[in-house]
């Protein structure tokens, strides 16, 4: 009979081989799990041949850098409050000449700025120098609108203008509007701004109006005035219109009255018309709608306007389009500037 230590020395080599595996099995699985080599288990779970599968299926090519943003056009629609210089009266009936006030200015400049169009519709600045000086100051503050007109009627101090930066190609303004109310001939006012504008998405009219204040006069009616000149400026839309009914228009300004009334009928025209004017509804941060304030009777009121011919209205950017309500804008003027974007591709057909 054999001894222990016999038998032990007789299956030493298989024990040392035993041993020698399962040393060997453990590196292995240490170096399965160690950090270098992460696994979850639902990868341990596949077999060889999905691996393979999932591993040969192509992924989409990677784009090649972001594409360009779409370029938009802003415009800024804004009666900036006498710009001008002109006569004021003061207690004891005297007259006195006053400039607008340098603070009124700056907050101006702030807020268009800050809005930053490429073009700016512009309602009561006073003289051609009146204007130069408006846009000196905008190309020291950032704002560079290289191109411009300068325009009126009757009105020998309050006029119209616009800055642009891109070039205008036409220059159609009409200053000399006569119109008769009753026995009286009267001229427009302000006149008509009328330019042609060479945008990104092609030429587009510009059409400037400040009709008739709401301030009464002692002989005639001033809503009758008003009335009278919206009849003026649809007739020189309809005659853009007639020649071309594709040409994109954006009439704007100060139409001095509110909605459903006779005025605004008037320039819009009639909704199944193909000269018809669509109101760019636009409002501000707290939904409100008023464009202007009238201190003397603590009244505010929608005053301000963008309209668009058919042509034009796909163009609109709804949402990049608002007014403006910084928090600066009752020390630049009594007037809220209306912001308008348009896109430089119309909006794709309604599928309705």
């Amino acid at each position: 009979m054999s001894s222990p230590s016999l038998k032990i020395f007789k299956n030493a080599p298989r024990v040392l081989l035993g041993a020698f595996f399962m040393l060997s099995s453990c590196e292995n699985q240490k170096q399965e799990n160690s950090p270098s080599a992460p696994q979850t288990q639902a990868e341990s779970r596949q077999s060889p041949s999905l691996t393979k599968s999932l591993s040969s299926l192509k992924k989409p090519a990677p784009k090649q850098g972001k594409q360009p943003a779409q370029e938009k056009i802003r415009f800024l629609s804004y009666n900036l409050k006498n710009y001008l210089t002109m006569e004021i009266f003061r207690k004891g009936g005297l007259k006195e000449k006053r400039s607008k006030d340098p603070r009124e200015i700056d907050a101006l400049i702030h807020i268009i700025t800050h809005e930053n169009p490429q073009i700016l519709g512009i309602c009561e600045i006073g003289t051609p120098e009146d204007l130069s000086d408006l846009q000196a100051r905008l190309k020291m503050a950032g704002l560079d609108l290289p191109h411009r007109v300068h325009a009126g009627g009757f009105d020998p101090v309050r006029h119209l203008a616009i800055l642009s930066a891109y070039p205008i190609l036409k220059n159609n303004s009409v200053t000399h509007l006569p119109f008769q109310i009753g026995k009286s001939e009267r001229l427009m006012g302000r006149g008509i701004l009328s330019v042609l504008i060479d945008l990104p998405l092609g030429p587009t009219h510009f059409i400037g109006l400040h009709l008739k204040s709401k301030r009464p006069l002692k002989n005639l009616d001033q809503a009758e005035i008003r009335l009278s000149e919206a009849r003026l400026a649809k007739a020189h839309c309809n005659a853009i219109l007639e020649t071309d009914p594709s040409a994109r228009l954006v009439v704007y300004g100060d139409i001095n009255d509110t909605r459903k009334t006779p005025t605004l009928f008037t320039l819009t025209g009639r909704s199944n018309s193909h000269k018809h004017l669509a109101d760019v509804f636009v409002k501000d941060s707290r939904d409100h709608l008023w464009t202007h304030y009238w201190a003397y009777q603590q009244q505010y009121a929608r005053l301000d306007y963008v309209f668009t011919s058919r042509a034009m209205t796909p163009f609109i950017d709804l949402e990049n389009s608002y007014l403006s309500d910084h928090d600066r804008w009752n020390q630049a003027s009594d007037h809220r500037a209306v912001l308008v974007t348009f896109q430089t591709h119309p909006h794709p057909p309604s599928k309705k």
